[in-house]
């Protein structure tokens, strides 16, 4: 696992660490202007919305099958969103909102079980799955009221805050929502 100040965006962290070379070394070998190859890193641009052209570069410079580097760039951009995740948002005691939310999705789960009401989860888990599904937060936050008032349970306000963007509502909404899962 990288350092913090490891990680950087996948095209930076493929090009740098794979293939061992600058980025601007990429762009002259590749014919790629550096303003492109800087945009798309400044814009955060996700590995899947890249260009073919790019991805057949890369492949070229690195001497391997097209679908070899797409794999490595997607383990790249998978290891940066876990990255951003941890530390876009951490709170008491250093602990990722993710991990929060699947400590508050056990604490929901037993507290039902308490009352025995555990059926009473299955079609709000349908609900969240669908929001989660959507990036819907409106969906996800009205069915997580409902998840709440049904046992008079107050909802946390950095749960309700952490669905304002919608890689936190994937994080936070899946961790919460497979813990209820996984315990039904």
């Amino acid at each position: 696992m990288f350092r913090p100040k490891q990680v950087e965006h996948p095209i930076k962290m493929y090009i740098r660490r794979d293939l061992g070379i600058t980025v601007e070394q990429f762009g002259q070998i590749a014919g790629i202007p550096q303003s492109t190859l800087a945009t798309w890193i400044k814009r955060e641009r996700r590995v899947e919305k890249l260009p073919i052209d790019f991805y057949a570069a890369l492949a070229t410079v690195a001497d391997k099958k097209i679908e070899i580097v797409y794999k490595e760039l997607l383990q790249w951009q998978q290891q940066a969103d876990r990255y951003k995740q941890e530390s876009l948002q951490t709170l008491s005691g250093e602990q990722p909102l993710f991990a929060l939310a699947q400590k508050e999705g056990q604490k929901i789960y037993r507290k039902y079980k308490a009352e025995g009401r555990q059926s009473d989860l299955l079609e709000p888990m349908r609900q969240l799955q669908k929001a989660i599904k959507k990036l819907d937060s409106e969906l996800f936050i009205q069915t997580l009221i409902a998840v709440y008032g049904n046992i008079a349970e107050p909802m946390p306000p950095w749960f309700a805050g952490s669905f304002q963007k919608k890689d936190q509502l994937k994080e936070v909404g899946q961790a919460f929502y497979n813990e209820i899962l996984i315990k039904g």
